[in-house]
Formats: C-alpha cells, sequence, structure tokens
C-alpha cells in the first residue's frame, strides 16, 4: 500500500509516492504557479488555486494513494525547546502549557500545539519540546487537501520528519549528534538540528536571501562566493547552539545536502574539529536524480510510519483540541441538585449584599467631596488633563519615567566607535588589506565585520597573519572593551589578478547588556 508525502515549502509543493521505502511518483508545484494559474480570476483565493493545481498534478501525473502525510517549512510553526522543574506527571501537561507563554510571542489560545517532553536526569530537570501553529494557518492546510480529494493521516515539521533517514541509514549513533540539511541551489529553507539520544535540543531553520540564489548560479565562476555563505551559516547556528547549550558538545554532524559540497564542507567541518558524515539520498532511494532539499522533505513525510524519537502531530492535536472544546452533558438530576432553592439562605445573602453596599457608600461620600476639593487646589499643566484620576496620573508618570530610563539604557549602551575605527588601522599587519568595514544592530547587540585580503605568497602563511591579525583585535584593550566574541568566520584562497590572495572575513560581537 503506498502513501503520500506532501511538503508545503517556502518556494514548492512537493508530493512524493512511496511504497515501503521506495519512491514511485514525485512532482514538484512551484508556489509562483498560485498568481498566474490558467482559467483563474485574480480575485480567486489563494486556497483555492492551489487546490486546482493540486489536483491538476494528482490525476496528470496518476497518483493511486489519497492519504497524505504533511510536512509543514519552519516559516509556518513555532518550534521551542526548554527546561521545567521535575513534576508528577498529572500535573506536568497543565505546567507545560503555561510556562511556554514565556516562549512564544502569540496567544497560545490562537495556536494548535503538541508537545513532548523527556526527563534529564543528570540535571534533574524535565526539558519539553514543543511545536505550534496558528490555527487559522493549518486550517487553511487541511481545506487544501481535503478540497484536492486528500485524507490527512498526520502533519509535522519538516524538519523533524528528515530524522527517519537516520532509519533507514541504519545510522545508531549514540550521544549528541546535528543534522544539517541544506539546498542552496533550490533556495528551500535549510534545517540545523541538534539532539541527544534522539530527542531534539535545538533547531534551527536558514532561509537563503536572492543572493545566494544567484550566487549559485554561478557557482561555476566564482565557487567560494556560495560556499563561503554557506558555511557562515552553518558557523553562526553553530556558535548560537553552544551559546545555548555549554558543555553539551556535539560528537558528530550529518549533513543532507548536495554531493557539489561534500568535499569542501568535509574540509570545512574537519578544521572546526566535528566528525562529519554524509547521508547518501540516492542510495536510500535507489534514484539518481539530482538533489533536491523539497523531495528529501516530502520523501520523508511519505514514510510516517517509521518511528523516531519525535512524536509530534499536528492533526491529533488539532482533533483533541475540539474534542476538550465540546461542552460536559449535564443529566437533569444534576441540575435539579445544582439549583435547588434554599429561601432562608437567598434572604440572607441579599441582606449581607445590601448592608456591605450602605457602607460602602457612607465611606465614600465624604472621601468624593475631599478629592474634589483637592482637583480644584491643583495647579494647572497644560500636558495633563485636571480631570485625570490618580490611576491616570500615576500611568503618566511611569510612562515618562519608563522613556527616560530607556534612553538612559541606550545612550549607557551605545558603543562608541570612533576609538575602535582609531585602533584597528594600528593593528593591521604588512601584508593585510581591509576592503570592507560594515557594522549590523540586532536585538541581542551589534556585530562588526571586517572583510579583506592578505598576500604574502604562500596561502598557508596569508592564513597564520590572518590568525595573527585576529589575536591582535582580541588583545587590544579597548577593541576588547567592547567586542567580546572575535572569530575568523572564513579564510578563502582564491585568484586576484596573476596572483593568488586569501579573502578572509572577521566577526566581531558586542552584546548588549540586559536590561
Amino acid at each position: 500500500m503506498s502513501t503520500l508525502g506532501v511538503y508545503f515549502g517556502p518556494q514548492v509543493i512537493s508530493l512524493v509516492e512511496s511504497a515501503g521505502k521506495r519512491p514511485l511518483k514525485n512532482i514538484q508545484i512551484s508556489q509562483s504557479l498560485v498568481s498566474v494559474a490558467k482559467g483563474l480570476e485574480e480575485k480567486v483565493p489563494e486556497e483555492v488555486k492551489l487546490v486546482a493545481l493540486l489536483k491538476e498534478g494528482l490525476v496528470k501525473n496518476a497518483f493511486d494513494s489519497r492519504e497524505a502525510a504533511v510536512s509543514l517549512s519552519g516559516k509556518d510553526l513555532i518550534v521551542r525547546t526548554f527546561e521545567m522543574p521535575i513534576l508528577p506527571a498529572h500535573e506536568l501537561n497543565s505546567a507545560i502549557l503555561f510556562e511556554v507563554k514565556k516562549y512564544i510571542p502569540f496567544k497560545t489560545e490562537d495556536l494548535i500545539s503538541d508537545f513532548q517532553w523527556q526527563l534529564d536526569k543528570t540535571i534533574q530537570r524535565t526539558r519539553v519540546l514543543y511545536v505550534g501553529i496558528k490555527k487559522e494557518a493549518l486550517d487553511k492546510y487541511i481545506y487544501i487537501l481535503k478540497q484536492a480529494g486528500l485524507k490527512i493521516s498526520s502533519i509535522d515539521y519538516s524538519a523533524f520528519s528528515i530524522l527517519r533517514l537516520f532509519n533507514l541509514a541504519n545510522i545508531r549513533e549514540k550521544g549528541i549528534i546535528s543534522l544539517i540539511a541544506v539546498d542552496v541551489a533550490k533556495d528551500d529553507e535549510a534545517n540545523f538540528i541538534v539532539m541527544e539520544k534522539g530527542f531534539p535540543l535545538f533547531s534551527r531553520d536558514i532561509t537563503f536571501a536572492a543572493g545566494y540564489k544567484e550566487a549559485a548560479k554561478e557557482e561555476k565562476e566564482e565557487p567560494g562566493i556560495i560556499l563561503g555563505r554557506l558555511k557562515r551559516e552553518i558557523q553562526i547556528s553553530l556558535d548560537y547552539y553552544e551559546r545555548k547549550f555549554p558543555g553539551k558538545n556535539i560528537s558528530k554532524i550529518f549533513f543532507v545536502t548536495s554531493p557539489d559540497y561534500k568535499n569542501d564542507l568535509e574540509a570545512f567541518m574537519k578544521e572546526a574539529g566535528f566528525g562529519i558524515q554524509f547521508i547518501d539520498i540516492n542510495k536510500i532511494t535507489a534514484s539518481p536524480d539530482h538533489f533536491s532539499l523539497a523531495f528529501v522533505k516530502a520523501y520523508s513525510a511519505s514514510l510516517s510510519k517509521v518511528a523516531t524519537g519525535v512524536k509530534i502531530n499536528l492533526l491529533s492535536a488539532k482533533e483533541k483540541t475540539e474534542q476538550k472544546a465540546i461542552p460536559e452533558q449535564f443529566t437533569f438530576a444534576y441540575l435539579e441538585h445544582l439549583f435547588r432553592i434554599n429561601t432562608r439562605l437567598i434572604m440572607a445573602s441579599i441582606f449581607v449584599c445590601a448592608a456591605v453596599f450602605l457602607f460602602s457608600v457612607s465611606r465614600r461620600i465624604p472621601l468624593q467631596k475631599e478629592l474634589k476639593n483637592i482637583i480644584n487646589t491643583r495647579p494647572p499643566v497644560s500636558t495633563v488633563s485636571p480631570d485625570l484620576g490618580y490611576e491616570e496620573l500615576a500611568a503618566v508618570d511611569f510612562d515618562y519615567k519608563q522613556r527616560i530610563t530607556n534612553m538612559d539604557n541606550f545612550l549607557k549602551q551605545r558603543p562608541y566607535l570612533t576609538p575602535l575605527l582609531d585602533v584597528i588601522p594600528s593593528l593591521v599587519p604588512d601584508g593585510i588589506w581591509l576592503v570592507n568595514l560594515s557594522s549590523k544592530e540586532g536585538t541581542e547587540g551589534i556585530e562588526l565585520t571586517l572583510e579583506g585580503m592578505a598576500y604574502l605568497g604562500d596561502s598557508k602563511k596569508e592564513r597564520e597573519l590572518v590568525n595573527a591579525f585576529v589575536s591582535a583585535l582580541k588583545k587590544d584593550p579597548t577593541f576588547a572593551q567592547y567586542f567580546k566574541e572575535v572569530s575568523l568566520v572564513s579564510a578563502v584562497s582564491m585568484q586576484s589578478g596573476k596572483a593568488n590572495v586569501t579573502n578572509f572575513t572577521i566577526s566581531c560581537q558586542y552584546i548588549k547588556k540586559a536590561g
């Protein structure tokens, strides 16, 4: 019996029908076709156009299966991992739903979510994996697939569905490992996952910009550009993971990517001190087709019955939520018991309420007179209405104090680049030229990027010279006062004119202080 895997990616919708572990048929529908769907007016909703395209693809390619396992890209999902104290099993579910509010930017009532947890005995904490999606987004995908004549069996996160490849490739690696799935040439969403004993510790989605795609087309002419950017994204992911999970070192990294990048990535990861292994998709599927990550994700979705350490199913979570929303059915006898009238109790309650009301009125009248006199004697202020009450005035006062605090914090945390720009030229050794200096400010801090080239006639000496320059930046007291993290992002040898030079990129991180 065959199963259909459907992957909704940022660029394409990929469908793969599999029997057992062997893919039978596959198609990819470009998302750009939605805007130019033949025979459909511009005012027709996007969902209706997608239904028409899916129906056409299913019929034209003679797909047999009508049972679909769905994988969604990270752009539609909220994926979080966090830790909690150890609690009894009957309290854990409600505690997770309360705790997750700290880590998501939406109301939990607006989401359909699923989660699983794992006890970490080494730190005596409960580790939680949470996946959520907005209700309207999930309803849209369910509507599209049902209207296309498909029965949905499961809905999960595409990065987690790829984990089934470990089972197919007979990989039984222990400890902390990472999976990197990337397809720069097709501009699909790349995924970086770190797992401990099969349970995800960390995940990051990487969407390459248009510039990456253009560079991929020119790869034959300038291979260093696309690989340099790819390596940079991998290094950023590794650095972010190490900051979030200090001490949990990755023992091995598995790649799902095009064989075109194998040699360069292998050299890059070994230089960084990581063990590396490539998962051969062609060997698993027995298909020599050109690599496509969208195909891999749809194919992995079609193998939904292959077990992994992740058991997230948003479809099941939606069904459970709908069942909980059904009101409880009360029996007539229970209602009669609940609303049984006791005359004496009602009279006593009315007397108590009346007494409390009259007492509050007697206390409130003199206070209102005194407050009115205070308001009349208050000096006029042009920016504040004299009719404002205490709570409103307190809110205005708090707002102004907050603004002052924010401005003070901003000025205190703002780095002054003038002394830094004066220091950098004095640290540049002979044989190195800086060609570009740029800075980018984000929510966590400021990143200063130095780009340049080194020339000594020997690539090894040029790399040593670049490393010496990085060390000099780290040791300089003025520079280190602001930039606590200085790292060499890339150093690539390439032809410039008639000479070979080493192009390098250095990243300097300035982390804002909390508060």
